[in-house]
């Protein structure tokens, strides 16, 4: 017992530095997460949101009511923080979870790093991975700062599978790496790394080693046929199984080399670079070095980590190119920072042994970052963080494009003399430890001014778009008790404001729309009109409802908050007082749009009116017919509002720079009125110095106007 006290009080003493960087930067990290107020990346985090509470009200993941089936981890890993009540309140719970969860990277990248290099090493390695700039996604509710510990610890075991094959070691590995895949699908290349490190020591054991000594050149031919053989099964294989496979080995096999060229571009500049060139280099063992179960388990793993992780970064990247955007998809790689600066340690603490390893990685490394976009023009670069120091440089700095391209191959060129001077310095040497310590500093400074900024772009973005949001955040859930709530919008050309809306008030359970433009995810509804007095239906089921962008009800005002109104519905069916429809939001028509008054029992004596303006639109004239009809309200065959029987028409012309307005004299019930213009006019064909493609009628306007008291 004795003997085992000095022991424990050992180990204790020697986790007190890991411990406190931890707890140190985790708090770091819990306060750029304290300057982070709403969510921003949509619709990632809003789907999150919503599996993750309906696991914590129901047991069973769901988005909107509607049942999705098996959700990522991070959705149970935070459904308990619903539970604490406020939004507010939660919302900071989750956060800082994620923060703590993803700092924790910390511990494997320490355990992984230890298995080739000394503690104090080990810890600047550990370190470095939990600094980098990957870390700005530490607040967001996304999969990333769960999944980036979860990979660390898979790979750290996969390669102790490596030094020392046991079934139960590779059991624990078989098991991380499917946790990590649970919790972000992408993650199933943990597979591929762990069977290629199996195939390496399959291959490199001393039975299979004698067995290929007495191998014939014919053997050997075979066996390059079999494997060849087995390549083009293994990618029909992939074809049948994933869609992003098939489209981009299949068509568009050009584009893979250069995204993952740009993802490795990234990512090299994030961290300085040098990381990369070292980390590569020490992967070739020095000559004079003899050969260690630890080492070879290490540079396997990475090796197979390196070839896999960015050669789905190359196919993940081409593939969203065909199908959405044209993006770096440096976050895929994210996952390798902590064997590059593993290797980095491994370099540090015993030199790079190997020129050509040198040179391989150096015109690796001038190679990518030369190629990489640096997307100066968007900041932050959610899917890039790693280029926010070429951000820093070009909005702090006031540098232009070629001066920061310039700069980072002077970073290459700078890392490469580092490299060298490793190589032929004399381990142990005063002048080695200078030129470590002075790499180490100088990368951790770069990496974490990268990570600063990152952060401090995603702050900037999250308080703009709060800015527009009425406060407090949460006021449907007061002004309604709590009570259910159903969304009802038009024309929902930006979702934002809706998805925060229901983000943080729980109360909130339908999102409608009267033009199919409510934003997923989950369930939307676009409700028929079931009576001509405005009656929709399905009826919503819930207390009240949240009209948005114009949309009004037949029902009492609770309360308005930028242009959103709160009607208290009782729990009856939608009742619409009036609706515009064929309008994009900044008031313009196309070629047809109309108006519908439903609620006509407090009008009076009066005029229905319409105006027809293309004052906003000069001087490039493009007279455009205007044929303007009202009549009674019916229901069409598509169960939308239509004109029963018209009952007069007039005609006019539109101008550029002028309006036009018509008067109607309105039947005694619910009426509506349509408009049809023809021909239309695109602003970017009449002026090609106007981007706006739209074919456009004229801004429309149409309402009741009463004679007496009006």
């Amino acid at each position: 017992m004795s003997q085992r006290r000095p022991v424990l009080l050992d180990r204790l003493q020697a986790a007190i530095p890991l411990l406190t960087l931890y707890f140190g930067l985790a708090a770091l990290y819990a306060w750029q997460a304290s300057r982070h107020p709403v969510p921003t990346i949509y619709t990632d985090e809003i789907e999150l949101s919503q599996l993750s509470r309906s696991i914590a009200e129901t047991g069973e993941a769901a988005r909107r009511g509607d049942p999705y089936g098996l959700a990522t981890l991070v959705a149970y890993f935070l459904a308990p923080v619903w539970w604490l009540g406020s939004i507010s309140t939660s919302y900071a719970a989750a956060k800082l979870l994620l923060v703590l969860a993803m700092t924790a990277t910390l511990f494997p990248a320490y355990a992984l790093a230890r298995l080739v290099v000394p503690p104090w090493y080990a810890l600047a390695a550990a370190a470095g991975a939990t600094i980098v700039p990957a870390f700005a996604y530490s607040p967001i509710l996304v999969e990333e700062p769960l999944a980036y510990p979860l990979a660390t610890t898979a790979l750290w075991l996969i390669a102790r599978v490596l030094v020392h094959f046991t079934w139960m070691r590779l059991g624990v590995a078989v098991l991380a790496s499917a946790t990590a895949m649970l919790t972000r699908t992408q993650l199933s290349i943990l597979f591929a790394v762990l069977m290629l490190g199996l195939l390496w020591l399959g291959w490199q054991s001393e039975r299979v080693r004698a067995w290929r000594v007495t191998w014939t050149r014919w053997d050997w031919i075979g066996a390059i046929a079999l494997l060849l053989g087995i390549a083009v099964g293994f990618s029909a294989l992939m074809g049948h199984l994933s869609e992003s496979w098939r489209e981009t080995t299949g068509f568009f096999r050009d584009r893979i080399l250069e995204h993952a060229t740009w993802s490795a571009g990234a990512l090299a500049i994030g961290i300085g670079v040098l990381p990369v060139i070292a980390g590569i280099a020490a992967l070739a063992r020095p000559k004079d070095e003899p050969r260690d179960p630890e080492t070879r388990g290490f540079v396997v793993t990475s090796v197979a980590a390196l070839v896999v992780f960015v050669g789905y970064a190359g196919i993940k990247g081409a593939y969203i190119s065909t199908v959405f955007s044209t993006l770096v998809v440096e976050r895929n790689l994210i996952y390798l920072y902590p064997i590059l600066f593993a290797s980095t340690a491994l370099a540090l603490s015993r030199g790079v042994g190997r020129g050509w390893a040198i040179a391989v990685a150096a015109l690796l490394a001038l190679y990518v970052v030369a190629g990489v976009p640096l997307r100066l023009d968007q900041y932050p670069y959610y899917e890039a963080h790693g280029l926010s120091i070429a951000a820093f440089a070009n909005r702090e700095l006031g540098w232009p494009e070629g001066r920061i391209e310039n700069a980072l191959l002077g970073a290459c060129l700078v890392s490469i003399a580092f490299v060298v001077a490793l190589r032929f310095l004399r381990r142990g040497s005063l002048a080695f430890a200078a030129v470590a310590g002075a790499a180490t500093v100088a990368v951790l400074s770069w990496t974490l001014t990268t990570e600063v900024y990152a952060a401090e772009g995603e702050r900037i973005f999250s308080e703009r778009i709060a800015q527009n949001l009425p406060a407090p955040y949460d006021w449907v859930d007061q002004a309604t008790n709590g009570e259910s709530v159903v969304v009802l919008g038009q024309k929902i050309t930006d979702p934002t404001g809706v998805w925060l809306t229901e983000f943080f008030n729980t109360s909130v359970t339908k999102v409608w729309s009267l033009d199919g433009t409510a934003p997923p995810p989950g369930a939307i509804l676009t409700p028929d009109l079931a009576a001509v007095d405005g009656t929709l239906t399905p009826a919503p089921g819930t207390e009240y409802a949240l009209t948005l962008n114009g949309v009004e009800l037949q029902a009492r005002v609770v309360e308005q908050r930028n242009g959103a109104i709160l009607y208290d519905l009782d729990g009856g069916p939608l009742k619409l007082a009036s609706g515009t429809t064929g309008l994009y939001i900044d008031g313009w028509m196309g070629d047809m749009a109309a108006y519908t008054r439903y609620d006509v029992s407090s009008d009076g004596i009066g005029l229905a009116y319409v105006k027809l303006s293309r004052e906003r639109w000069c001087p490039h004239d493009k007279p455009g017919k205007a044929t303007v009809r009202i009549g009674p309200v019916g229901i069409g065959e598509d169960q939308q509002p239509a004109i029963a029987e018209v009952t007069q028409t007039k005609t006019g012309i539109v101008h550029a720079c002028e309006a036009i307005g018509f008067s109607f004299a309105p039947p005694p019930v619910p009426w509506r009125i349509e408009v049809k213009i023809e021909p239309t006019f695109a602003p970017h064909e009449l002026d090609v110095n106007r981007s706006d493609t739209r074919e456009l009628g004229a801004v429309f306007e149409a309402g009741f106007r009463p004679l007496l008291g009006g």
